[in-house]
């Protein structure tokens, strides 16, 4: 029974993760949606075909679309952006058409000697030629503030883009996301449309792990109602149990009762009779009457056995059937959980599971104080190498030196993909001074891994950022000391390994 209930205690804990997790991406893809709104209507103005995609893009998005149908808006709308680029400098956009310049009147200023007032008939003139021209020029012919205001807007557009880039690359689920976008650039150097195809990779991820763990809360309501079952099951057989328990206790009593009476009767009647003969007969009317009460008594006894035999046999096969499920359940949590932590790619280890090696190797290091080093690993010009010789290729890259990282360390260490090219090592009671000469030993061995791409060899290099514990870190703290050594490394010529 104690295992049942931490069974059943462990899916409830897990469900109420799930739902944790589901509402804050739910609340994330709300936060999308808003803000893709909201920049479908700040970039409107610039041509008519590209509102027109602003316009269908925005619609879905009010109405809740599916991932599928705003998926499908969005090689149109790079397309239009791709036009907009094409357009010549100067250029009418194509939603407005040839205008009159007019010349607005403008109203006295406060210290015109005249001080005419305005009346409301100019203002709904003036109203009325903006109108017409939104984008005409000021009375002295020079560019209106509305039309000098479109930098301006585009400006805005950019920047709050960068800035919501830059929150979401702190989220370790979407970091996986950018990685491939920004390639050793600054989320501040993209371009618009490269900003733009960042937030549509965010939101399909949001949207990708929404459903995913939709389904695990799915798996797991079924799991808990199969476990209900099990215990209405027990629960009806301990009741049972508890109503034979009854019955054989009332059984009981009930012949103590029967005899008692017959041994009174019996004592009564020795007291009358009146002669040895009349005596036994007596008695032996009244042991017969035991008798029967003692068969009685031993028939219903048999009967509540053999049905609690019954029931006792039908729940051993339950017991049975529910460890056998329970066996295989634990089974599968297991692999799932091995899969969970492992990068489908490289078959090394993930993100996930560095997070949780690392806080493991933290409460050990500040209790016994061992050394402990960080390695950040990044690859060389890495999208040179998806652009010249295409993703298989760059994924080919990332599987041969995954399994070289792996394979040249200890069992005691740990390397795990940390995301996009990047790799993270944990190297156990190694000081720095000795994780740089293993670094550079792993360093070298992976230039000298052959690699052929189209009949040609490729020497493909990595980085390596370097970092030891120290008193007042923290696993972030050390990590993000041994990505700035990394980023040195990459800034003094690539293919070398840096101690911060």
């Amino acid at each position: 029974m104690k295992s049942e209930a931490d069974l059943r205690q462990k899916y409830l804990d897990a469900l109420e993760r799930l739902e944790q997790g589901e509402a804050r991406w739910s609340k994330l893809e709300n936060v999308l949606r808003l803000t893709v709104g909201r920049l479908c209507l700040a970039a409107r103005g610039r041509s008519a075909l590209l509102d027109a995609q602003l316009r269908t893009l925005g619609d879905l998005i009010r109405r809740q679309g599916e991932a599928e149908q705003i998926e499908g808006c969005l090689d149109p709308l790079s397309r239009a952006i791709a036009a907009l680029d094409a357009m010549p400098t100067g250029a009418e956009p194509a939603s407005a058409a040839p205008l009159e310049r007019r010349r607005i009147p403008q109203p006295p200023a406060a210290s015109d000697p005249s001080g005419a007032a305005v009346t409301a008939e100019d203002e709904a003139q003036q109203a009325a030629a903006r109108a017409q021209d939104p984008a005409g020029a000021s009375p002295l012919g020079e560019p209106s503030a509305d039309a000098a205001s479109d930098s301006e807007r585009d400006a805005r557009i950019q920047t709050a883009m960068v800035a919501m880039l830059e929150r979401l690359a702190l989220l370790p689920e979407l970091r996986p996301a950018l990685a491939e976008l920004l390639h050793e650039r600054s989320i501040r150097d993209l371009k618009a449309d490269e900003l733009a195809d960042g937030l549509e990779r965010v939101a399909r991820m949001v949207g990708e792990q929404r459903s995913r763990m939709q389904r695990e809360k799915l798996e797991i309501e079924a799991l808990l109602r199969q476990i209900d079952a099990r215990l209405e099951e027990l629960g009806a057989y301990l009741a049972g149990e508890a109503a034979d328990h009854d019955n054989a206790q009332e059984s009981t009593r009930q012949l103590n009762l029967l005899v008692m009476d017959e041994m009174h009767e019996l004592n009564t009647d020795v007291q009358r009779a009146l002669d040895l003969t009349e005596l036994r007969a007596r008695v032996r009317v009244r042991l017969e009457t035991i008798n029967t009460h003692l068969q009685d008594f031993r028939a219903r006894e048999e009967e509540r056995l053999s049905t609690q035999v019954d029931r006792t046999g039908r729940l051993r096969v339950r017991i049975a059937e529910l460890e056998r499920e329970s066996h295989n359940l634990q089974r599968t949590l297991q692999e799932e959980q091995r899969l969970a932590m492992m990068d489908a790619l490289t078959g090394i280890p993930n993100r996930a599971a560095y997070d949780d090696r690392i806080e493991q190797e933290y409460l050990h290091w500040q209790q016994s104080a061992t050394p402990i080093s960080i390695l950040a690993w990044d690859i060389d010009r890495f999208k040179n190498i998806n652009d010249a010789y295409g993703h298989r290729a760059g994924d080919k890259v990332l599987r041969v030196i995954a399994q070289h990282l792996a394979q040249h360390v200890r069992g005691t260490d740990f390397v795990a993909r940390y995301g996009g090219e990047e790799f993270v090592m944990i190297l156990i009671g190694t000081a720095s001074d000795q994780a740089l000469v293993a670094a550079d030993k792993i360093r070298t061995n992976i230039a000298k891994i052959g690699f052929h791409f189209r009949n040609k060899p490729v020497t493909v290099t990595a980085s390596c950022g370097i970092a030891m514990f120290r008193a007042d870190d923290t696993p972030d703290s050390v990590f993000d000391r041994a990505d700035r050594a990394l980023y040195r490394a990459k800034e003094t010529g690539r293919n070398c390994c840096v101690i911060l």
